[in-house]
């Protein structure tokens, strides 16, 4: 603009002095080495002007070009890079839909100008491993922690493909590193707790549940579900690893509360009859016994392989001066009685249980106490009816 300014000027100037000097030309005298060069004044002013107006149209013809230039790298740039956005696109559906040769071809082809390479590398991370490539699979994760080694995505990427791919502890140790920054996020915490499931590691999953609880991965029930999973499988661990020895070490370090939940108390009562613990089991079944009556450990009685099974018997019994109507109860008193030899008690006891509940085992029970009775018209009419309620009932 200055430039353009300065040529206007120069031009009014020629115009308003031309005329003045037209009869006062002056006289200019250049010499270079041998060579002079003679000219009025006059016309060196308009040669100045002339080549001054020349440089300036030079400069405009060359600005434009270069314009024109930049213009055609942005274009064939924006062409590029509209590809790059269309062959995501294309490759994250094939992600979608299992095609991961194609994919991985169209998310790498397009890593080059796209918008967002960090996904693209995850996107061919999850084709690679499609095609069962972990090797190409931690290659893809790779570049993409290159890009951003503090995310988050490429972190819960590598411990989801990880998890599909059952390589659990490598898995679990993904995330165990992220997971100090990034304690609440709810994907995180799933991955964990589904890891501490397949790895049966409970004592971990046992501290995780509050937070699973608390960030909404878990609801109340399923948390207590799941808490009552762990528990078992803990139990279950001690019992292979430390004996009844261990478990009775590791019952005894639970608080009273722990030790009040009949699903508790089952798992512990199971763990220690495979390990032949039956009397050591059936004292604390005894005591759990007197402060509840749940089914669940009344029908764990029978089960127990005792020296004597009069304390037994006498506890049951009490249990149906609260609850002479509970078919448990009676179910297990015909089974003891069955093994004192007492067949008319075992088949008075039987007989309450099936007529409160009907029971295909408890039918089967009655039967062979009837046979060590000689009643076997009365067996063959006990079988018969339980064979009408095994068999499955007509449309």
């Amino acid at each position: 603009m200055i430039k353009l300014l300065l040529l206007v000027a120069a031009l009014i100037t020629g115009i308003v002095a031309g005329p003045m000097l037209a009869g006062n030309q002056g006289y200019v005298l250049i010499s270079v080495a041998d060579q002079t060069l003679e000219m009025s004044l006059t016309t060196l002013i308009l040669l100045i002007l002339v080549l001054f107006g020349a440089f300036f149209l030079l400069e405009t013809i060359i600005k434009r070009i270069l314009s024109v230039s930049s213009s055609t790298r942005g274009w064939f740039s924006g062409r590029k890079a509209r590809k790059a956005r269309a062959q995501t696109s294309n490759g994250l559906m094939k992600v979608i839909e299992g095609d991961w040769k194609q994919a991985e071809k169209l998310v790498v082809k397009a890593v080059k100008h796209s918008e967002t390479p960090l996904l693209n590398y995850l996107a061919a991370a999850e084709a690679a491993q499609g095609q069962g490539n972990t090797i190409l699979r931690d290659e893809y994760l790779k570049q993409a922690a290159e890009l951003d080694d503090q995310s988050l995505a490429v972190a819960l990427t590598r411990a989801k493909l990880q998890y599909r791919q059952q390589q659990y502890e490598q898995a679990l140790a993904t995330l165990q590193d992220i997971k100090r920054e990034n304690g609440r996020n709810p994907i995180l915490l799933a991955l964990l707790k589904d890891c501490y499931l397949k790895l049966e590691d409970w004592q971990p999953l046992l501290t995780l549940l509050p937070q699973l609880e608390k960030s909404g991965v878990l609801t109340g029930q399923e948390a207590a579900e799941l808490g009552l999973q762990a528990e078992c499988g803990l139990i279950a661990h001690i019992g292979q690893h430390s004996g009844s020895d261990g478990l009775m070490a590791h019952w005894n370090s639970l608080n009273r509360k722990a030790k009040q939940r009949p699903e508790l108390i089952a798992c512990f009562i199971k763990q220690m009859i495979k390990r032949n613990a039956d009397t050591e089991a059936y004292i604390v079944l005894r005591d759990a016994l007197k402060k509840q009556s749940d089914e669940r450990l009344i029908r764990l009685v029978p089960e127990l392989d005792l020296p004597d099974y009069h304390p037994a018997i006498v506890r049951l019994q009490d249990l149906l001066r609260y609850d002479s109507k509970n078919p448990a109860t009676h179910s297990a008193l015909g089974q003891l009685f069955i093994r004192e030899q007492k067949w008319e008690e075992a088949k008075t006891h039987l007989e309450q249980a099936i007529e409160l509940n009907q029971n295909v085992s408890d039918y089967a029970r009655l039967v062979e106490v009837l046979e060590k009775l000689h009643d076997n018209q009365a067996a063959a009419d006990v079988s018969r009816q339980a064979l009408t309620l095994a068999l499955p009932a007509k449309m």
